[in-house]
């Protein structure tokens, strides 16, 4: 009675920890399951993340490269600018006015139809400037409007003021 009192007790026990076993191995393989699964999201979030740095790391390393080359540009605009203006203020121009334009005069004026051909000038610029102010807003864009205004102003004043100065 004693010896099957003990086997039953013995069978319970390793029932019991049969189950225990079971329990802790199903909560183990759940645990690794949701590790595994956070384990992908967050290799698939860092990829998402890291393929962003390198889009954006190109984009701004090409703006940089932009942005020096229109510098560069720009400092080569400033220096012809700057040479133009030196040029026509020289000595050796401003003397040469008396020999040059009454020739011009002379020549049938055909020299200066080209300053007299304004109406049709303003009337192709009020177009560019109509086209312009029109895409400035449509792109709702700073740089467009501006460059309207600009074209809107006559860039040749102080050049054909110098030239009726020097006639």
């Amino acid at each position: 009675d004693m010896l099957m009192q003990d086997l039953t007790a013995q069978i319970a026990q390793a029932t019991q920890d049969r189950e225990e076993k079971s329990e802790a191995k199903a909560k183990a393989l759940q645990a690794k399951a949701d590790a595994e699964g956070d384990l992908r999201d967050t290799t698939d979030t860092r990829d998402a993340d890291q393929k962003y740095l390198d889009d954006l790391s190109a984009t701004c390393e090409q703006k940089a490269s932009d942005f020096e080359s229109r510098q560069q540009l720009r400092s080569e605009e400033i220096e012809a600018i700057n040479k133009a203006i030196e040029i026509i203020s020289s000595g050796a121009v401003a003397g040469n006015s008396d020999k040059h334009l009454p020739s011009l005069a002379q020549q049938g004026g055909s020299s200066l139809v080209m300053l007299r051909s304004d109406t049709q000038n303003k009337m192709a610029q009020s177009r560019v400037v109509q086209f312009l102010s029109t895409k400035a807003r449509e792109l709702n864009s700073r740089v467009l409007s501006a460059l309207a205004e600009r074209v809107s102003s006559d860039v040749f004043v102080k050049v054909k003021k110098m030239i009726k100065d020097l006639i």
